[in-house]
């Protein structure tokens, strides 16, 4: 034989060991009983049955001459020259590939066995996470649920409490080009004909964006913010509110400049910290309101206008580690 005639049959043989590698899919019920038909032409000196359940290391059932398997459930069926593998109840134990081999350890038959049952989720698998997405980005949300057979899974926006549907099916919910406002919980119900009821997993979207200051004195009629200076009388209470929106949260900072000097800090807070007041900041009251739902923290600067060097410009600044700080400055001017 020739050097080209050998490779050409050693590409067949390799193609037909190929094809012998096509698993048969097999589903069934728990407590019901399946065979898996193995047929040889000719009676191999040596075959054996072996199963490999998932994430497990594969198990030699039965061999030509041996059953090294304790499992009850399992026997062979010899009738007519063949070598079929009978499980005459399926349990949970059972799911998993079965191959039945001959010398050579050349598969013949090759079966997938799927319990039908509900959904279910992979093990480890939380059902709650939180997703954090920057504006403008894509979310991309994928229910990993299985089961057989397959189920339907659908999407929900929860709002108050109340399951909104979203008219989206699959496994995967994307939110392209995201905004602040689809910043909340979604919820994917999934269920087949031997679901009691649907099973979840919940999403909470949070959605990046860099902080935003809105500057004003509160005590004010109008709260303009467009104002970027403002007349006091003397001896009156001022309340400088800083609202900043914003996620993720960041460091806020009260400063202050005084006539022909440099910017100086009077207090920082740091969220879910306290407020913390440096020497300058001894003549003013600093309070703060969070307001999660809104994503916005009020960070209110009060004082009262009965020394000089507070009529003064005051700066509201953020630091954080995604977006680049930003501030917001209003300078009080006293009215003669």
């Amino acid at each position: 034989m020739d050097r080209l005639h050998r490779e050409l049959v050693l590409v067949i043989f390799m193609w037909a060991q190929c094809v012998a590698l096509q698993e048969t899919t097999i589903y069934r019920d728990l407590m019901t009983s399946v065979t898996f038909p193995c047929q040889f032409d000719e009676a191999p000196s040596i075959r054996l049955w072996k199963m490999q359940s998932p994430g497990k290391a594969e198990e030699i059932l039965f061999t030509h001459h041996k059953q090294f398997t304790s499992d009850r459930y399992y026997s062979l069926d010899t009738r007519y020259q063949s070598w079929n593998l009978v499980i005459s109840t399926i349990l949970e134990r059972h799911k998993g590939v079965y191959s039945c081999m001959k010398e050579g350890m050349i598969p013949v038959q090759k079966y997938s066995l799927i319990i039908n049952g509900p959904p279910s989720l992979p093990a480890n698998t939380p059902w709650l996470y939180s997703v954090s997405v920057p504006e403008g980005k894509t979310a991309k949300l994928m229910c990993n649920f299985t089961g057989s057979p397959q189920p339907s899974i659908h999407w929900f926006a929860e709002e108050n409490g109340d399951l909104r549907p979203i008219h989206v099916e699959g496994p995967i919910l994307q939110l392209a080009n995201i905004t602040r406002a689809c910043g909340t919980r979604f919820v994917c119900l999934a269920e087949n004909k031997y679901s009691d009821s649907p099973i979840n997993m919940t999403f909470d979207v949070e959605v990046a964006f860099p902080p935003q200051i809105l500057l004003y004195d509160a005590n004010s009629p109008n709260k303009d913010v467009t104002l970027t200076e403002i007349y006091r009388k003397r001896g009156v209470e001022v309340v400088l509110r800083c609202d900043v929106i914003m996620f993720p949260d960041v460091k806020l900072y009260w400063k202050i400049r005084k006539k022909n000097s440099k910017l100086q800090e009077l207090a920082s807070y740091t969220p879910g910290g306290e407020v913390l007041k440096s020497s300058k900041g001894n003549l003013y009251n600093f309070q703060v309101k969070v307001l999660p739902q809104k994503k916005v923290t009020m960070f209110d600067l009060v004082f009262i206008t009965d020394q000089e060097k507070t009529f003064s410009e005051y700066v509201c600044e953020t630091e954080g580690d995604i977006y680049p700080g930003t501030h917001r400055s209003i300078a009080i001017h006293k009215l003669r």
